[in-house]
């Protein structure tokens, strides 16, 4: 039996930390409920398969092969879940988004084979696992495996870029959910990366980067459950944040008398109620005060004033904060307070919003300001 290693310490943390991590996501009530869920069913994923990855070179018995080989079906579990997370946490979908059971083809076909090996004795086992009657298999199962993780990953890419667009269309604030599902991606993507690298050492005698082992690999997967630790202590927000709900595009367009009283309304709650101070308003929450469907508020902003639903509102919050600075309120209050009594959620969001529309940053603006 090999002994346990600076390596298996590592194993063994990320383990610890990805069960705790998934019960403590479970139980949390929350609007992102749902994709928590997912999350934590992730997780205990990520932590079964180190737990494997630590034991399987030290109980190479053909009842650990067994046990291995059902194990290993999680590979083709993996990437629909990472993909059915970030979408249930990045939109609101009613019923919650479920993928569809083909998706999960795969890991059937890798269950039922591993399934008709029991049939067979140990001894047959190890007779066969001595012929190589099972490389085949391995690099059907690997070469599959490794191809549909790489799939999936694209596609949850592609679905934050969706994310970006549509935020900036439904939400007058900036979420931090973006920054998660980055590291997040980029801590999935480490580990694609080190496994293409092994397989083509192992599979196509790839000798250039012989360095990067099968064990060195399987230390890259802790870092997908540090970073969701990491998050969950420093922004716990993230998994309570409310979600962006994906939007129909609307092909009749408003005109006439119906147009008018739109314009009117949506002037009137800008202008006269300042509902733009509610720094949580939301494109849902102005279509309800507008008595009207998110898509119709969505097609006048977007057409008739050539701007995203988060610029639209966020240019008003500049300007009330430009007028409590005309009015000297910077010398009682700071800056910070006064962003978020003009409807600002964040620092962050508010410079940003500022440097778009005035093209200058708050501090310098009102330097230039009080030297005119």
């Amino acid at each position: 039996m090999n002994s346990f290693g600076i390596a298996d310490l590592v194993l063994f943390l990320g383990i610890s930390q990805g069960v705790f991590l998934a019960i403590t996501l479970s139980l949390l009530h929350n609007n992102n409920r749902p994709a928590n869920r997912i999350l934590s069913f992730m997780l205990m994923i990520a932590s079964l398969m180190l737990v494997g990855r630590i034991f399987y070179p030290r109980f190479q018995d053909v009842l650990f092969f067994r046990i291995a080989g059902f194990v290993d079906t999680l590979i083709f579990v993996f990437g629909p879940m990472l993909y059915t997370y970030i979408r249930r946490l990045t939109f609101y979908e009613s019923p919650n988004y479920k993928i569809s059971k083909y998706h999960f083809i795969p890991a059937a076909l890798h269950l039922c084979f591993f399934s008709w090996t029991l049939f067979y004795s140990s001894d047959d086992i190890k007779t066969m696992i001595n012929n190589g009657d099972f490389n085949v298999i391995y690099f059907i199962v690997e070469t599959s495996g490794l191809l549909s993780n790489i799939l999936y990953v694209f596609l949850s890419y592609q679905l934050i870029r969706v994310y970006k667009i549509e935020e900036k269309n439904n939400l007058s604030y900036a979420q931090n959910v973006q920054t998660f599902l980055w590291f997040l991606l980029l801590g999935v993507s480490v580990f694609l990366i080190l496994w293409i690298i092994g397989y083509a050492n192992y599979f196509l005698r790839l000798r250039e980067l012989r360095f990067i082992s099968y064990h060195l690999i399987w230390i890259s997967v802790p870092i997908f459950i540090y970073i969701v630790g990491f998050f969950s202590l420093r922004q716990p927000e993230i998994f309570r944040i409310p979600v962006v709900k994906k939007q129909k595009v609307q092909k009749e367009r408003l005109d006439g008398k119906e147009l008018e009283i739109l314009k009117k309304g949506l002037e009137d709650l800008m202008v006269q109620k300042k509902i733009y101070l509610n720094n949580e308003l939301t494109l849902k929450d102005l279509s309800e005060e507008l008595n009207t469907s998110t898509n119709n508020v969505s097609w006048l902003l977007n057409n008739i004033h050539k701007c995203s639903f988060y610029d639209y509102v966020n240019t008003y919050r500049v300007q009330e904060f430009i007028s409590k600075i005309q009015k000297g309120e910077h010398f009682q209050h700071t800056i910070l307070a006064l962003s978020l009594d003009s409807g600002f959620n964040s620092k962050s969001t508010f410079n940003k919003a500022f440097k778009m529309i005035k093209n200058d940053t708050p501090s310098n603006y009102i330097k230039k300001l009080n030297t005119t």
